[in-house]
């Protein structure tokens, strides 16, 4: 008797009454219309912008001239062309700014030969003392884009030093970067 009453009082309950079923499917049915109808408006709204985006493309393709047209596909194949053969491209005055960076102040170089089939750089130049000379050649021997440092040929002239130095270096040192 006790799960009769069980039952009764959870049938009886706001959940599980017809009343409130009816009532909550039509809130979910006009909850659903109510959705359809904005999403309808707005598919219509989108179409409609699409449409008139579609002609603002079609008036600007028509103002545009063949030969405006033709100027385009030729620049872009320049640039296209110009992308491939540059990372290729040696770019000897690199020499330069890498001697200015990586030249010690109290060194004078006298003369500069580069050498792209051996990728050489050979520099004859003066220093007051053997020291300088020997953080000169250290300090282009550290220096990511030289492979190897050779000293040579290193004599006293009155108060100085000559010297010449071969730098061989890698070819990234002359590519464009």
């Amino acid at each position: 008797m006790a799960v009769q009453t069980q039952t009764r009082r959870l049938m009886s309950s706001s959940f599980a009454s017809p009343k409130n079923f009816v009532f909550g499917s039509l809130a979910f049915l006009l909850v659903s219309l109510a959705l359809y109808l904005f999403l309808s408006g707005y598919s219509k709204l989108t179409e409609s912008r699409i449409a008139a985006t579609d002609r603002e493309i079609q008036d600007i393709v028509a103002s545009i001239s063949l030969e405006e047209v033709e100027k385009v596909i030729t620049l872009d194949a320049q640039i296209r062309g110009l992308k491939k053969l540059l990372p290729a491209h040696l770019f000897i005055s690199s020499v330069f700014d890498f001697l200015e960076n990586n030249t010690n102040p109290k060194i004078a170089f006298k003369s500069l030969k580069v050498s792209l089939q051996n990728n050489t750089i050979s520099l004859e130049g003066a220093a007051n003392d053997l020291e300088e000379i020997s953080i000169q050649s250290a300090a282009f021997k550290q220096n990511p884009d030289v492979r190897d440092v050779i000293l040579k040929d290193v004599s006293n002239v009155g108060n100085s030093y000559n010297f010449k130095l071969d730098l061989l270096f890698s070819r990234s040192l002359i590519l464009i970067k």
